[in-house]
């Protein structure tokens, strides 16, 4: 259907009901004409601007501490999705279960149109007191819904064109909802999508640190979706009953997401949950495992590191001689570049001496694994590793997320308090990541529950024991921000026992082992090799992303591999665009035009260099001139002995 023609039809269910007080059938989408409806039978005035009054600013924080799990685990994902609609006249809106705004964020101009109509933190948009809208017909419906400028029913809301999806809770509550508006003239065909995407990267992450005596397993039965936004998520209790499931899992065992009361491990699975976290112990704790379910289909599973602890009481059973002597955990990371063999043989130095650690090192490098590896590694592995990152929480939430609130601390929150990270951490290790950015108010809290070893929730005056081990991590020069001001510099050598500097990628000599690690233990795909052109190319990439980045570019090729060998052509374009200005544009300046042509190869050789001169290092239209593909490009330079 046309746009234009489309709009034509709102206008005449508008025109309609104007007239006759009811919708006509067939001239708006389903989920619309339902909701247009069900604000007839409430008596919303389709003409009349709504009385709105936002919330006060300590009712609104009120508000947030209610959800502050909601706030904590949505800010990542809003912060990418405002990356993607900049410059859109758009914003990102994230709501309670009820449809009251909690945060919002997008470009300022849209934000101070949208005000107008009372579009912003503290304002309610329910369907029964605003109408048709994205956000509270989405709650409603319980499903995503795309609002289109007319189809808002009240009219002043008509300049904006919405798409909001519901956030399932572990449980299959709807616990909030996510929301991109914008100007009703701007293009929205992708927009549904991300908000879909993102709202189930939320649920995902709802997950994290919320079962943390349960297993908690992620699968698919793909194994390269294990660690995506399509993966199935399951928590069980430690006897084996089915306690929480994401929508993917709940999908992939055939279950409905809140009807399972009493579903025991077994009854989905052709063994016991005792015997696959067995499984899990005997083999590398990264590789994912086969699970079969009755029906006969095989998923591919993980169980989170916390969940490792209930596999580690099961001890393998070794037939007669010796007992066989377990690698430690932080052995594992070590694939042969000689800086990470020193970091890890410096940690191990520090086991079971509950020594701070300051984990250093770019995006990407893996600090988090290192921080579990010594958890794994020393004497708290039967404790909770808790890990909290600084950057992602709100700063008027993490003081509470990480030392709790007694009942009672703030109106309306919940009865019963909420207990910190700190305190989930006790017999532990509390990991800190980007602890750069934690606001110096909360910095001095923390240095005296380092100090005290005790933690006192807000709202109460009862100081509480804690027997923790602390591990930071930062990707900045946490020094220097000692000496701008910005960081604590008691906290900081409080913090900083010892310190571990995790090299980038590209200054590592192990990066085809890595591959092999990612491919096998990651991605389940051992069988799959690299050739030699691929390979060369990235082993000369800059890799800013570094291992994350690796594993990305793996998890791509692989899409577009055919058989077992990932080949030139299988590798992102964006990645290949970065290698080639890398890798020849500091070649190729010098004057070509004095080299000596004796053959064909010569001749061959100075075309193809004029052209990466010419074009400083970029492959793509060197290929585009020379009328050949960019992998013979590669492949001649490389028969050509040029680098």
């Amino acid at each position: 259907m046309k746009h234009s023609k489309y709009i034509h039809q709102i206008r005449t269910a508008r025109e309609h009901f104007l007239g006759n007080g009811e919708v006509p059938d067939g001239l708006l989408p389903e989920s619309i004409h339902r909701s247009w409806e069900r604000c007839i039978k409430t008596g919303l005035p389709i003409d009349r601007i709504p009385e709105f009054e936002p919330a006060s600013a300590t009712a609104l924080n009120e508000l947030r501490e209610m959800n502050v799990q909601l706030l904590a685990q949505s800010q990542a994902e809003m912060e990418n999705l405002h990356t993607h609609i900049t410059g859109t006249q758009s914003m990102v809106i994230l709501g309670d279960s009820e449809g009251t705004i909690l945060h919002a964020i997008g470009d300022p101009d849209f934000m101070s149109k949208a005000e107008r109509v009372a579009l912003q933190p503290g304002v309610s948009w329910r369907e029964d007191v605003t109408g048709t809208n994205a956000i509270g017909t989405a709650l409603v419906e319980k499903t995503p819904v795309f609002v289109m400028g007319a189809e808002h029913y009240v009219e002043r809301n008509a300049f904006l064109n919405c798409s909001a999806s519901p956030i399932i809770d572990p449980y299959g509550g709807v616990i909030g909802v996510l929301d991109i508006s914008g100007d009703h003239r701007q293009p929205q065909e992708h927009t549904m999508a991300l908000v879909r995407m993102s709202a189930q990267m939320i649920e995902n992450r709802l997950f994290n640190g919320n079962f943390l005596s349960d297993v908690t397993i992620r699968f698919h039965s793909r194994a390269e979706f294990i660690g995506t936004l399509w993966e199935g998520i399951a928590v069980f209790s430690a006897d084996g009953k089915l306690k929480a499931t994401n929508r993917s899992g709940a999908f992939q065992l055939g279950i409905k997401q809140n009807a399972y009361l009493n579903m025991q491990f077994e009854s989905l699975f052709e063994i016991t949950l005792e015997s696959f976290l067995d499984s899990i112990k005997k083999k590398t704790p990264y590789l994912s495992q086969r699970l079969t379910l009755h029906n006969g289909v095989q998923l591919y599973a993980k169980a989170d590191a916390g969940s490792l602890i209930h596999a580690e009481k099961t001890s393998v059973h070794v037939p007669s001689g010796s007992p066989v002597k377990q690698p430690l955990p932080l052995d594992l990371l070590k694939h042969g570049d000689i800086h990470v063999t020193k970091v890890i043989e410096k940690a191990k130095l520090a086991i079971g001496h509950d020594l701070p650690i300051l984990i250093e090192g770019e995006t990407g490098t893996g600090k988090e694994m290192l921080a579990k590896a010594i958890h794994q590694s020393g004497s708290r592995k039967h404790g909770t590793f808790v890990a909290i990152n600084c950057a992602a929480i709100p700063e008027g939430l993490i003081e509470s997320e990480l030392f709790g609130h007694e009942e009672g601390a703030f109106t309306g929150s919940r009865r019963r308090g909420a207990i910190g990270r700190v305190q989930q951490a006790h017999g532990g290790t509390l990991f800190l990541d980007e602890v750069g950015e934690m606001p110096l108010a909360l910095q001095a809290r923390l240095l005296r529950v380092i100090q005290e070893r005790e933690v006192s929730p807000l709202g109460s005056s009862k100081a509480i024991s804690v027997d923790i081990a602390i591990i930071s991590a930062t990707n900045c020069r946490l020094k220097e921000k000692v000496i701008r001001g910005e960081f604590r510099e008691d906290l900081y050598y409080r913090l900083n026992g010892l310190r571990l500097k995790l090299p980038a990628l590209r200054e590592r000599s192990d990066l085809k082992a890595i591959i092999h690690v990612i491919l096998k233990d990651k991605l389940n795909k051992p069988d799959v090799i690299i050739d030699d052109e691929a390979l060369a190319v990235m082993q000369a990439h800059p890799w800013r992303g570094n291992v994350r980045q690796l594993e990305h570019v793996l998890r791509s090729a692989m899409i577009f591999m055919e058989g077992n060998v990932i080949r030139l052509e299988h590798l992102p374009e964006d990645f290949l665009e970065d290698a080639e200005s890398e890798i020849y544009s500091a070649d190729f300046r010098s004057d070509t035009k004095s080299a000596k042509i004796t053959n064909i190869a010569d001749a061959e050789a100075l075309l193809i260099k004029n052209a990466l001169a010419q074009h400083r290092g970029n492959v793509t239209a060197v290929a585009s001139e020379l009328g050949v593909s960019r992998a013979t490009v590669y492949r001649k330079a490389k028969r050509l002995g040029i680098k």
